[in-house]
């Protein structure tokens, strides 16, 4: 269960995510992760890769050894937030099909977010992408949202109300990072029974010239803690 929180908004978009990262067997809990890094920044760029659902690649490989691949071959500046969704789409598709096989078909699912300012784009938005098996056949949703959505992913959102734009419109940094706290200690203190929602917090702002960590993960794997737009 994962619970990543975005605002869109016409000048930036401001990303949450918990760091919980859970294990189970027949059903049951049999290891908790609480740094497991979710947000990934493209370093040079304002766009961040959210990854949401089965964090281990076909093979067993971290799900963040797929998102420096695909990084590395894409030549980001070249593309809009929908272009870079689609790449995504094609590059990961077979891997995740493999590794949802593996699971045999438990309606479990993989999803992936591209968010922030594409080529040429004054606005930003947020694509997501999210792969499943429903009634035995493989299937793909794609999904956009530009300003101003609050959009939230994983499992988690079902443990937080319902979202109001009106907490994030005009609103200071530090107002929607307050509000996203809320939101995301909703879930962290639902009274459920072993919640995966927990662990480190991580924060990322996207505006048109950079991103950058306001709550870095515990390890950042794929880029230094600030870097700015390349031109």
């Amino acid at each position: 269960m994962t619970l990543i929180i975005a605002s869109v908004r016409k000048q930036d978009v401001i990303l949450t995510s918990d760091g919980r990262s859970t294990t189970r067997t027949n059903g049951k809990v049999t290891g908790i992760n609480d740094s497991l890094q979710k947000l990934f920044p493209i370093p040079d760029h304002p766009v961040v890769i959210g990854h949401l659902g089965v964090n281990s690649l076909h093979g067993g490989g971290p799900i963040d050894q797929l998102v420096t691949r695909f990084v590395a071959q894409l030549n980001t500046g070249n593309f809009t937030i929908l272009q870079i969704g689609e790449e995504l789409r094609h590059f990961a598709q077979l891997t995740v099909r493999g590794r949802l096989d593996e699971l045999e078909k438990n309606g479990q699912g993989c999803a992936f977010w591209v968010a922030g300012f594409g080529f040429r784009e004054d606005e930003p938005s947020l694509i997501e992408i999210f792969w499943s098996f429903k009634e035995g056949a493989f299937v793909t949703e794609e999904h956009q949202f530009k300003s101003i959505s609050i959009v939230f992913g994983g499992d988690g959102k079902k443990l937080v109300k319902a979202a109001d734009w009106h907490e994030v419109d005009g609103k200071s940094l530090e107002e929607v990072h307050d509000y996203h706290m809320s939101l995301m200690n909703q879930a962290l203190t639902a009274k459920v029974e072993d919640n995966s929602v927990g662990g480190h917090i991580h924060e990322v702002v996207i505006d048109h010239a950079e991103w950058r960590w306001t709550q870095p993960p515990v390890k950042s794997t794929t880029a230094p803690a600030t870097t700015r737009h390349a031109g």
